[in-house]
């Protein structure tokens, strides 16, 4: 999920709070004018105009995303919760009669922080929920309205355990939703990982690949794809075994990855073939890198390495460039493929460039 999604998610999560806000104000002046409660029609005025501060406040905050400076509040959720306790218990101090209907409002208000909220914040918010509450009490109790003390102690000692209880919940479901996003993320790597050596795969090759073509005819360069293939690896495997020729693999991949430049990308293509993208690269400028590779490959100590016909692990490599070796990616890659052919039946252990789709090799033996 990109941040404007997120940005998107917070203001309509502060919208619709909003809109729970303007429905218990509502319902306050309604019960306030068929004279069911002795409203203050002042002290409504002053509760609607706070409430209006309150929340443009806070929808601005999440639509400029300055809510990312509360990187205690990472969902920013605590905040507009501590605003809703604010206004719900300034509304049951206007209204005291409405003051369960209202307390309603703030169990809704909790059902934000499923799955985003844990036990300890929870609890901590509704804690405060429940002070308020029975500040409320007392304060309307000072006021002459008659309250039986025990009872509203009573009341927000509930609202607390209630909450206590919805953070347990919530806390599972936290866990079960991070458990999922891990899984996701897991399931993701797989798709565009190869699972024996860890470089990505051939479809995470290709939509790179297809990306960096798109961006070099939008703003220009070069762009270089080298095709890499192990010599001789069935002689190798069927000497050896195949637990061996993974393990050889891997090696391989480690060799191949500490010899490119840190934005290059190199991915296993299928079997004993890799694919490496070299970023902004010339024909030219990739042959050097491609030519250390081979001979970093080659000098490497491999295990088994002299059951080889030459008595080491070797590579051959067919480097093609763009746009002057292809103007499409499947063009690119059969000019790559086919400078790799020429390569391979120059005698192996070689590089072959594919220059204005004429190859040449070059070899260092």
């Amino acid at each position: 999920m990109d941040e404007s999604q997120k940005t998107h998610i917070r203001v309509r999560g502060v919208a619709l709070a909003s809109r729970g806000l303007a429905l218990a104000l509502a319902l306050m002046l309604g019960v306030g004018t068929l004279g069911l409660t002795e409203l203050s029609y002042p002290g409504w005025v002053f509760a609607a105009g706070l409430t209006l501060i309150v929340q443009t406040a806070l929808l601005v905050t999440a639509a400029r995303g300055w809510d990312e400076r509360l990187t205690w509040d990472p969902h920013f959720l605590y905040v507009p919760l501590l605003g809703a306790i604010l206004l719900l218990n300034l509304y049951m101090l206007l209204a005291p009669e409405l003051r369960f209907v209202i307390l309603l409002g703030w169990f809704v208000a909790l059902l934000f922080m499923a799955g985003l909220g844990g036990f300890r914040a929870v609890a901590t918010l509704s804690g405060v929920m429940a002070v308020g509450y029975f500040a409320v009490a007392l304060a309307v109790r000072r006021g002459g309205y008659a309250l039986p003390l025990p009872f509203e102690a009573a009341v927000a000692g509930s609202v607390f355990v209630t909450g206590m209880y919805a953070g347990v919940v919530f806390e599972r479901l936290r866990s079960d939703r991070r458990e999922m996003q891990e899984l996701r993320r897991r399931l993701a790597d797989m798709a565009l990982s190869d699972a024996l050596t860890g470089l990505p795969n051939r479809r995470h090759f290709e939509e790179v690949l297809r990306a960096e073509l798109d961006r070099v005819r939008r703003y220009g360069g070069h762009c270089a794809v080298a095709m890499v293939d192990v010599d001789f690896f069935k002689h190798y495997n069927d000497n050896v075994g195949h637990m061996a020729g993974d393990i050889a693999l891997r090696e391989l991949a480690v060799v191949m990855r500490r010899e490119l430049r840190l934005n290059d990308m190199v991915a296993r293509y299928g079997g004993e073939e890799f694919a490496l993208i070299m970023i902004n690269a010339s024909g030219e400028e990739a042959a050097p890198i491609i030519e250390r590779l081979r001979i970093d490959v080659q000098e490497h100590p491999f295990r088994h390495r002299d059951i080889q016909p030459a008595g080491r692990l070797t590579v051959s490599a067919g480097l093609a460039a763009f746009p002057v070796d292809g103007t499409t990616y499947e063009a690119l890659l059969k000019s790559a493929d086919d400078a790799l052919y020429r390569a391979k039946h120059a005698g192996r252990n070689r590089i072959a460039l594919a220059e204005h789709g004429v190859e040449r090799t070059s070899q260092t033996a």
